[in-house]
């Protein structure tokens, strides 16, 4: 928001420099990003008069103007502005005058014609980015004054960055509030008084949607000069604010807009058919915008409507055909609080984005309506006549917007560290406009005005007391807090230890968005119910992510189109689902997960470096995570059991890792389905798609605690055994069969050869186990070691069907 100094100044004036203004604000909360003066540095430049404009003898486009600049005889200078002519009040440069581009004005012939000086644009003052002709100022402008301080150029005009929450200062009169409370100082604004009704004319006005819009206000004028200009002071108010001149009564507008925060609207009173209503917009209604777009509106957009349909977006932007132009004599002013919630969201929607959606987004005061209309008529009378009608107030609303706060003192105290006395704490309160009531002892009950929707709670005015009492007077001590230890336990392996191991297989963090894209989304995890956003940053940020793959895929995208054909990511975080079981219902789980893709090894001289990574080196990478906690044991990594396949992997490249002791699945892994259309999905780089895997990551996290265990003094027997075992056994299902047998005195098993082919039925294979046998007391003997492997044969047998190799 850009905000003229000398304006401010006009409501309240404290005896501060400008930096001294801008830091006071900035302490406040509303930063001051730039000062910058309100033109660029120029001299020599007065006001002077053009006695006459003839044509050049020798240029038909020039004009040879004799100019009075208010002393001495009148000068002649040739000009080549089309609207340069006799009684217009100009900008003249004179001899020796510097422009803002630099330029030095001398005396010089133009065309055998001998120029003192020059005529100027506002373009060329720096005044305007473009300009048509020459720089027309009013007609009762002294001649041979300084136009700079005659336009008083040397204004200071001040950036402020605002915060969302403070869509009361979007205003003159909201920064004039401010400052006047910091300064202890009076407001004293214009003086806005009701303008008596002239005519009886008026529109009805019917609002449909309560709950969109709080109050309308409307007033019909009819009869004024559509030949009246804006005044130059205005024009110069507007400019500095970064809004251009356009007509007097949409100029009138803009300046209450600007001066109390009010958007307002002007229709062509005779293009409106009928009565004025606000509701919702029906199926299948067009608009025609003021920007000449059309656009199609939805049924949830609010719009200001007559009997022919909509006339405008409510909140947002007028409609074309009821716009005022140069040939209106009749308008109709409309003022209004339409909610927050009712227009929030239409500028992302349609694309557009105005001073007046910017301030409804924000909250506009619900008592404001009336007193704009006001402002604008008696602004309107005076630039261009007219005779104004009775206003039309319609409030949808009449209990108070914002509800009493409870605050007390010894809360106050405790998160500000400063002793505040009850009646400075009253003080600051009242001179924001809040109406203080005492309640119990050392508390109050505190009701915002109807201009700040930012207080709510408590903090709320605690904070505003500290800023108004000054932050840096606030004592600078350090603040206690008791904190419970954090236990840490063997039994649970942190975060970066997970990350570590993954760190040094060769991947790189990833850190994505939560926010991801519904299109990639709902093929990768399509059996699973997303949490929406009420309100997106975009079309592609507007689902929380059930899978981390969501996040992972576009950074390998990313990562693939610069080049990069090695890609290892991970990343750990959260994932989110509908749960109405868990708090708010969302259940949020955390998740480690994965991505590879691109050769094994980076380019080397190798020649086997040049291998594209599989499915088994990702199962070797998940086996190492599995493994940390030392239970690797507990878990099984196998193809998928029937009906429980992941939708986004493929069929025969993909496994489910499984919790022994409870049979839950943890985590999968696998290679992206080509049969999901992912590539036509925005992951189109003509690239095969990466192998991805994801764990639970609390699952993983549980660890065997360490302990200490004497190493056996007596030795261990090793008999291999060779079973013959259907194909569909795996070899992962033979280790699990043999640890759940339990066999006497075993302590390890391993397998140490597969073999198929000659001597073997087609469908079987033969697996060779080592297996180990030791006891911490004695000497094994043969007789036992042959007892526990006759069990350890009869559970195959019956298990598995294994039968021993001849």
């Amino acid at each position: 928001m850009k905000l003229s100094e000398a304006w401010l100044r006009e409501w309240v004036n404290p005896k501060a420099t400008t930096e001294a203004l801008a830091e006071q604000l900035t302490m406040a909360g509303l930063e001051v990003d730039a000062i910058e003066s309100a033109a660029p540095p120029f001299t020599g430049v007065v006001i002077a008069e053009i006695l006459s404009a003839e044509p050049h003898p020798d240029a038909d486009r020039l004009r040879v103007c004799r100019v009075n600049q208010g002393q001495g005889d009148p000068l002649t200078i040739v000009c080549g502005a089309a609207n340069a002519r006799a009684g217009l009040r100009v900008a003249l440069a004179q001899v020796g005058a510097e422009l803002p581009n630099g330029m030095q004005i001398k005396q010089a012939p133009v065309r055998g014609v001998e120029s003192s000086g020059m005529l100027c644009s506002a373009k060329e003052l720096g005044l305007a980015d473009t300009s048509e002709g020459l720089y027309e100022l009013p007609l009762d402008a002294p001649v041979g004054k300084s136009l700079r301080e005659y336009l008083d150029l040397d204004d200071a005009v001040l950036t402020l960055e605002l915060t969302p929450n403070r869509g009361d200062c979007l205003s003159i009169q909201g920064i004039a509030r401010e400052v006047a409370v910091l300064n202890r100082m009076p407001l004293a604004g214009p003086e806005i008084r009701p303008v008596p009704a002239q005519s009886s004319e008026q529109r009805k006005v019917a609002i449909k949607n309560t709950a969109a819009c709080i109050r309308y206000a409307g007033r019909v004028i009819t009869g004024i000069n559509p030949k009246a200009a804006t005044p130059q002071w205005m024009r110069e108010r507007l400019r500095r604010s970064g809004l251009r001149s356009i007509h007097p009564v949409v100029d009138i507008t803009n300046f209450v807009l600007l001066e109390l925060g009010q958007p307002m609207h002007a229709f062509d009173l005779s293009k409106l058919k009928g009565d004025v209503e606000v509701r919702l917009a029906a199926a299948g209604e067009t608009l025609q915008l003021l920007d000449e777009q059309t656009v199609k509106l939805h049924d949830s957009t609010l719009v200001i409507a007559d009997d022919s349909g909509p006339v405008a977006m409510a909140g947002v932007m007028g409609g074309l055909p009821t716009a005022v132009t140069a040939a209106t004599t009749d308008i109709f002013f409309e003022s209004a609080c339409f909610t927050p919630k009712a227009v929030a969201g239409q500028g992302r929607r349609y694309k557009i984005h105005t001073d007046s959606l910017h301030r409804f987004e924000r909250g506009v005061d619900p008592e404001l309506q009336v007193s704009a209309i006001e402002r604008a008529t008696a602004l309107l009378i005076e630039i261009a006549g007219g005779k104004p009608g009775p206003v039309t107030d319609v409030c949808a609303k009449t209990e108070p917007l914002n509800a009493a706060i409870r605050l007390r003192h010894a809360r106050l105290t405790r998160l500000l560290g400063a002793e505040l006395s009850a009646p400075e704490v009253e003080e600051i309160l009242v001179a924001l406009g809040l109406k203080v009531k005492p309640g119990k002892e050392a508390e109050w009950q505190v009701l915002a005005p109807s201009y700040r929707y930012d207080l709510a709670i408590e903090a709320d005015l605690i904070e505003e007391v500290a800023r108004i009492y000054g932050y840096s007077r606030l004592p600078l001590r350090p603040q206690q807090v008791t904190l419970p230890a954090v236990t840490e336990t063997e039994a649970r392996l942190p975060e970066m230890r997970l990350r570590e191991a993954l760190v040094h297989r060769g991947y790189q963090e990833a850190i994505t968005y939560s926010f991801v894209d519904p299109q990639i989304q709902n093929v990768l995890t399509p059996h699973l119910l997303a949490v929406p956003l009420d309100n997106p940053i975009s079309a592609q940020m507007a689902l929380m992510r059930t899978t981390l793959w969501s996040g992972l895929l576009p950074a390998w995208v990313y990562s693939v189109q610069r080049q990069q054909s090695r890609v290892r990511l991970f990343e750990l975080g959260m994932r989110f689902e509908k749960d109405a079981s868990a708090p708010n219902g969302i259940r949020q789980q955390p998740m480690i997960a994965g991505l590879v893709s691109g050769p094994v090894l980076p380019l080397q001289w190798d020649t086997g470096a040049k291998r594209l990574v599989d499915f088994y080196d990702l199962k070797g990478d998940v086996e190492a995570l599995l493994s940390l906690g030392g239970r690797s044991n507990e878990y099984r990594i196998q193809a998928p059991v029937a009906g429980q396949h992941h939708p986004a992997l493929h069929p025969g490249q993909c496994a489910q890792v499984i919790r022994v002791s409870d049979g839950k699945t943890v985590g999968w892994l696998g290679q992206l389905n080509p049969a999901l259309g992912l590539q036509a999905r925005a992951l189109d780089v003509g690239e095969k798609l990466p192998l991805v895997f994801e764990l639970e990551a609390e699952a993983i996290r549980q660890a065997e605690v360490p302990a200490a265990q004497a190493i056996s003094e007596y030795p261990f027997i090793r008999r291999d055994l060779a079973l013959v075992l259907a194909e569909s056994v795996t070899t992962a299902e033979l280790i699990a069969c043999v640890r759940d047998a339990k066999a006497p005195l075993l302590r390890d098993v391993f397998i140490f050869d597969v073999y198929r082919g000659q001597g073997l039925q087609s469908g079987f294979k033969s697996v060779a186990l080592g297996l180990i046998f030791q006891d911490y007391s004695r000497t094994l003997t043969d007789t036992e070691v042959d007892q526990s492997i006759a069990h350890l044969q009869k559970r195959l047998e019956g298990a598995l069907g294994a039968t021993v190799r001849g």
